[in-house]
């Protein structure tokens, strides 16, 4: 994939969001060494207000009328949310997956080819003519902490299960597009999706006379690894939109950009002159495996253990009526090439590859009971606070096979929450802590926690289903996206699991 030179993420909060992340809980009685302003201090201020995506559709013209010129057909797909709570409540899906409910995938979907196998995942897999191209032409989110076009490749069926689900290559990240202007934000770009040479060059050659010359993407599907072509046996492929934690002031562009994505995806191919459009036109022209982004630094969160085993203890003590059960969360899922090689399988509770991006560390804690009258307090460090993440944030999800996302709390949800319990060291921020209760008035109290439903709830309700849904077994994700110097995830030996406390009733 050929990316631009880094960019910084600009994110300085605004007035009255400082004030309010940096004013200190009612326990607090000791104002920390680091403020969350001063987390933030060397970032690049954004500047003015949210402005709408610049319009593409003269570039989208264009290409179109370069299409014509040059022999290419092409084909009009669509992109739009694919809500996977949803989709699993109304049967679409054999499992939610474990999801994430504060970045809901934008998903491309594509047409089929005349003649071709019919896709085993419609709407949103699609297989590939070996001198085909997908392109995207539009313009990328609004200000967020991270967003990523990620291309994955799909085997088996998402309505059976179980499916093996892997990353193909880095994502294309608000760090690494090439877009017009200083800014990744809200900025006309295009993006070629192909595994054959002939057909890329061509493509950006029509894509430079359209307008749009510096601000091409390639993402590469490389027939090394992956079968090309469109009858039953080819492999089918899934590009998701990934949105993260928009900046202060942009969350109604992010919602607006979500609801109505502002961009024009085609399928393009060197039109066939025998009338099949199944049959490809130019010869194979490999393209080779790209050379992936390599995680880690050196730095490491491991220093900050002392502080993490102090929180753990001032949480125990300050539930003196409840016993607490420790957990932890662990390496859940393969990365994506060992994964794709050994063809690990998502089959709930077994997590395989699960859609990993190669941008993220997803540790994962076991399943575990929290009946109502308890409630399980997670914490650890917050990995953008300590340079290791853009973004990182731990879901909850319910049930040991539907993989269904209750709750979920951001980076920036979690900053100064652990000052509840350590109000008194100067890393508190680095650290936090967050409860989700079903302990009622008895239970946590405070700004940091989540009120549960109890367990009698019917999840699918909300989606007017009646699926059943096992919402007293639970399990967290704990994601780290994108470490700042490296644009990919950070290195799993360098930071601190995150870990969970379990409580119960005495009795």
């Amino acid at each position: 994939m050929t990316t631009a030179p880094p960019r910084r993420r600009s994110a300085v909060l605004s007035l009255a969001a400082a004030v309010l992340l940096a004013a200190p809980t009612a326990m607090a009685a000791t104002p920390p060494a680091t403020s969350p302003d001063a987390l933030f201090a060397s970032e690049t201020p954004l500047r003015g207000h949210p402005s709408p995506p610049a319009d593409t559709s003269r570039q989208v013209k264009r290409f179109k009328h370069q299409l014509a010129g040059s022999g290419y057909v092409s084909q009009s797909g669509t992109e739009a949310v694919f809500d996977l709570n949803r989709r699993y409540c109304e049967g679409v899906l054999f499992s939610g997956m474990w999801p994430n409910p504060q970045s809901p995938y934008i998903i491309t979907n594509m047409p089929e080819v005349p003649g071709q196998a019919p896709n085993t995942n419609p709407p949103v897999s699609w297989r590939l003519r070996q001198d085909e191209a997908i392109v995207l032409i539009g313009t990328t989110p609004p200000p967020v902490e991270y967003f990523s076009f990620d291309l994955t490749n799909i085997k088996g069926s998402l309505h059976t299960g179980p499916v093996v689900w892997t990353s193909v290559g880095d994502p294309t990240n608000n760090k690494t597009v090439r877009t017009t202007g200083r800014e990744p934000y809200n900025r006309p770009f295009a993006l070629v999706i192909t595994g054959n040479g002939r057909t890329r060059d061509e493509v950006d050659r029509m894509l430079h006379a359209s307008g749009l010359g510096g601000e091409t993407n390639h993402m590469t599907i490389p027939p090394a690894l992956y079968r090309l072509g469109l009858d039953q046996d080819a492999d089918q492929f899934l590009l998701g939109i990934r949105t993260a934690v928009p900046e202060p002031g942009f969350e109604k562009a992010l919602d607006d950009y979500r609801a109505t994505p502002p961009v024009q995806v085609l399928r393009v191919r060197p039109q066939s002159s025998s009338g099949d459009e199944t049959k490809p036109v130019y010869a194979p022209d490999p393209l080779p495996v790209p050379k992936l982004r390599v995680s880690g630094t050196g730095a490491t969160e491991l220093n900050l253990n002392p502080t993490l085993q102090l929180l753990r203890r001032r949480i125990i003590d300050a539930y003196p009526g409840y016993e607490a059960h420790d957990d932890v969360v662990e390496r859940g899922f393969e990365e994506s090439y060992p994964g794709l090689q050994n063809n690990l399988a998502i089959d709930p509770p077994t997590t395989g590859v699960g859609a990993l991006s190669n941008d993220a560390d997803d540790p994962i804690s076991r399943n575990f009971s929290l009946p109502d009258g308890s409630f399980v307090v997670t914490y650890g460090t917050n990995h953008v606070a300590t340079g290791q993440a853009s973004y990182s944030s731990v879901t909850l999800n319910a049930d040991a096979h539907a993989a269904v996302a209750l709750s979920a709390k951001n980076n920036r949800d979690l900053l100064g929450s652990a000052r509840d319990f350590i109000p008194d060291q100067p890393d508190a921020d680095k650290l936090y802590a967050w409860s989700f209760s079903r302990a009622g008035d008895s239970g946590p109290s405070g700004p940091h926690v989540t009120a549960l439903p109890p367990t009698s709830t019917d999840f699918c309700a909300q989606y007017g289903t009646d699926r059943p849904v096992d919402t007293s077994t639970l399990r967290v994700v704990a994601r780290a996206y994108m470490q700042p110097e490296t644009l990919t995830r950070p290195a799993l030996s360098s930071l601190l699991l995150d870990r969970l406390l379990i409580f119960t009733p005495k009795k």
